[in-house]
């Protein structure tokens, strides 16, 4: 499945190119960290140092906050719980407290202490089950973004109590993103796609002085075709849906996307969540959160935030839009039918 998964974004940046950027020509590299394919496009004169520092940046960042990497900074806070608190980087400290804030925003179906139920499950991975009730309810027990210690002083990070894990899976690509574009930023780069999967981070603008279209892949169909575009500069769009990460058993499917208080796939009327704002790393949280939400709380949440829009789509084909998103996106499958509030 990981295999699969690894494909499929790959194509991904091939629908995103499809759109048309209006430039010439373009220095790439692809490489893979976070589980997940990372590819980035400089529209503008780039240098192997500069993509040397770029890869450099998110093997970095990979290091510390893979759950699966021994050693890494999450990895000795997960071994260290319930016994100690660990001192981190101001790197994974600064994506802890995020998503502390996004757990307590949303009550706790987004929580970064989901670790034991993502294990339990095992989605992505050969080892896939539907665990029993009670191993989830066992699970559930070490699920409590409340009971992270965090030390401002001394920038340190404690579990209170054994066997609870933390993962950052649904946050730390939009760090990255956003670090690399800090990156091309610091380097005098003017352009440039940065894909992270599902997370695009639109840098700069076209040759143009356009902004750059970035096409929004439908979640009916995994040959990456795209249902519409958004047009935009220097923000990022982030997509998450129960397509990219699935097993299926006795005629059921089960998704990568957990409701962190019942312990199972969200299920409900969403197929597709797509965010659009400055933040990757808030688009990331944010994403995976609305999910979690009805779709009427979800919309009311958006649109109560400076700077960020938001796309519903349901099983219906039916689409629901904040009312800035309107503004910027343009439909180009008439599958779908927008549903205004």
């Amino acid at each position: 499945m990981l295999k699969k998964f690894s494909i499929i974004m790959c194509l991904m940046f091939l629908l995103v190119g499809c759109v048309g950027t209006g430039n010439s020509s373009s220095n790439s590299i692809t490489t893979y960290a976070l589980d997940t394919v990372i590819t980035i496009n400089l529209y503008d004169e780039g240098s192997e140092a500069i993509f040397t520092r770029m890869t450099n940046r998110i093997h970095e960042i990979e290091a510390l906050m893979s759950k699966h990497i021994e050693g890494s900074e999450v990895d000795l806070i997960n071994q260290n719980a319930g016994i100690k608190p660990i001192v981190v980087s101001q790197d994974t400290y600064q994506v802890i407290e995020r998503a502390l804030l996004y757990a307590k925003l949303s009550k706790g179906s987004f929580d970064p202490t989901v670790g034991p139920i993502v294990d339990l499950w095992g989605i992505g991975t050969e080892e896939a089950k539907v665990p029993s009730a009670d191993e989830i309810t066992e699970k559930l027990m070490y699920v409590d973004y409340e009971a992270i210690i965090l030390n401002e002083f001394d920038r340190s990070v404690y579990l209170s109590k054994t066997d609870m894990a933390i993962d950052l899976g649904a946050i730390a690509k939009g760090y990255v993103a956003d670090e690399l574009a800090l990156v091309l930023k610091s380097e005098g780069i003017n352009k440039a796609i940065i894909n992270l999967g599902g997370n695009v981070y639109a840098y700069g603008e076209k040759d143009s002085g356009d902004d750059w279209k970035i096409a929004i892949q439908t979640p009916y169909d995994q040959r990456n075709v795209n249902f519409g575009y958004v047009e935009i500069k220097n923000k990022t769009v982030v997509t998450s849906g129960p397509y990219e990460r699935y097993f299926e058993k006795d005629g059921k499917t089960y998704h990568h996307i957990f409701d962190a208080n019942t312990g199972y796939p969200v299920e409900g009327e969403t197929i597709s969540v797509t965010i659009v704002t400055q933040s990757s790393m808030d688009a990331d949280a944010l994403s995976t959160l609305l999910f979690t939400m009805n779709q009427q709380e979800g919309l009311d949440l958006i649109e109560s935030m400076d700077g960020v829009e938001c796309l519903y789509i349901d099983r219906d084909y039916e689409i629901r839009m904040s009312s800035g998103f309107e503004e910027i996106f343009t439909l180009t499958d008439n599958t779908y039918k927008v549903v205004h509030n």
